[in-house]
């Protein structure tokens, strides 16, 4: 990451001499932070997945797979929530309305806290119900009904420590994103240690320790208000209907770009098991995980140039604006191209650190970097969006995700198998992504056919 900035400065920032160095500055400001956290949280995710594997076993780790998707949908909302506040917040300051922008953190607050009781009530109450209709049989449904239970007991906190993170990025203190991630990290390591092998607390203790991390991070999360660093500050306000629906529509791109996670590794999956068997579907599993570490690397270089798009756009500043976009679109190519280029040699030391058995390892070492292409076009497409969501072009936004995150990437893994021959599904996300881009790109023209329009 360090090294495409380095990059970035050597090539790219010396046009126009140094007189956008506060720029140049600001993308570091804002977009390493970002970066780090989001790899920090990635981190944690593989790490919490050893401790069970190793700890309690394979069928603990599967259970916690089935109870993925009840952690999905709440993280899904948290991103409608947040993200649309957030959105609304940065162009607020921009227009040195702090007071607007207040409004609208506690309107995002509000609704985080409201979610938050109900999934609560819900995972508490009927833990049973919902593992079985995440399909856990006998082998499962305990262990999959103790993880819910446990993991709804903290999502207030969890809910909480996201949306605090969020804001306070975008109130002038992106470095409150590295110290919450790591702060989440360690606590929910030790954690697992404890619960999972001196307590015997099994999956059970998993969840309870992902949920006192979250808590660690609320409380680092929650200085950034206290100590009043920034212009937001909790206190009671009048809530204003128009204002909820505005966060929910600025928040709707990205929540619907969210659920391109779940219907993608479905696809993959059904395809793989159907035509190419059980040892391209362990391998897909390998690959996955690779993937959601560039996956994070790519979504922080997004959030982090989002409130930079934000305040350009609240402040009509044509110059920043264009700036931010030029530069974000020019170091996700490189950070693609650096993605792509790294997993030809990645392959056998991944599949040493998942334990990838003999009869997938060629799979995994052949067939990533076929998969991973696609970052060379996701990486920018991810950039387009956050640019048109964040500048008020929400029209455009959804329609892109729509297209990136349900129907191309559906579409052409269930269907280019099936004419250029099933190892084609490799290739199928590459494709998907390339047109995606294309879409993007005339629509972010589209968008501009009359410059720029200031709302």
């Amino acid at each position: 990451m360090l090294l495409i900035m380095w990059i970035y400065d050597g090539i790219f920032a010396s046009t126009k001499k140094r007189c956008m160095s506060e720029q140049s500055k600001n993308l570091k400001k804002y977009i390493i932070p970002a970066m780090l956290a989001n790899v920090s949280f990635f981190i944690l995710t593989i790490i919490d997945g050893m401790f069970v594997g190793n700890g309690v076993g394979t069928d603990a780790l599967g259970a916690v797979n089935l109870a993925l998707p009840f952690v999905m949908i709440i993280n899904v909302f948290a991103v409608l929530f947040n993200i649309g506040g957030i959105t609304v917040t940065a162009i607020r300051m921009g227009r040195g309305d702090i007071e607007g922008a207040n409004q609208a953190f506690l309107h995002s607050l509000t609704y985080n806290v409201c979610f938050a009781l109900c999934m609560t009530f819900i995972g508490t109450v009927f833990p049973d119900k919902i593992a079985v209709l995440l399909g856990a049989n006998q082998t499962y449904k305990e262990m999959v009904s103790d993880y819910i239970f446990w993991y709804s007991v903290f999502i207030l906190p969890a809910c909480l420590f996201y949306c605090f993170n969020g804001f306070a990025r975008n109130d002038g203190n992106p470095q409150m994103s590295i110290k919450v991630a790591l702060t989440c990290m360690i606590v929910n390591i030790i954690g697992d240690w404890i619960t999972v092998y001196p307590l015997q607390m099994g999956v059970k203790g998993a969840a309870i320790a992902t949920g006192v991390a979250s808590c660690a991070a609320f409380l680092v999360a929650s200085t950034h208000y206290w100590q009043k660093k920034g212009n937001l500050r909790v206190r009671p306000f009048k809530v204003q209907f128009v204002l909820l629906r505005k966060i929910l529509l600025r928040g709707l791109p990205e929540m619907i770009s969210e659920t391109s996670v779940p219907l993608t590794a479905f696809s993959m999956n059904y395809m793989l098991i159907t035509y190419l068997g059980n040892a391209s579907v362990n391998a897909f599993s390998a690959i996955n995980y690779t993937c959601s570490l560039f996956a994070s690397l790519m979504w922080g270089l997004a959030t982090g140039l989002q409130p930079l798009y934000g305040l350009s756009y609240g402040a009509k500043d044509d110059y920043s604006l264009h700036y931010y976009f030029r530069s974000g679109r020019r170091i996700a190519l490189i950070g693609g191209l650096a993605i792509f280029a790294l997993t030809f040699v990645i392959g056998a030391p991944i599949c040493r650190l998942f334990g990838v058995d003999a009869a997938s390892t060629p799979i995994v070492i052949a067939s990533l970097p076929k998969f991973c292409l696609n970052f060379v076009f996701a990486a920018m497409s991810t950039v387009v969006s956050a640019y048109l969501y964040s500048t008020k072009r929400t029209q455009y936004a959804i329609p892109l995700n729509i297209c990136r995150g349900v129907i191309f990437n559906v579409l052409c893994i269930n269907t280019l198998p099936l004419i250029f021959g099933y190892d084609f599904v490799w290739y199928s996300m590459a494709v998907a992504e390339a047109i995606c881009l294309i879409l993007a790109i005339v629509l972010q023209k589209m968008s501009e056919k009359n410059g720029i329009i200031y709302k």
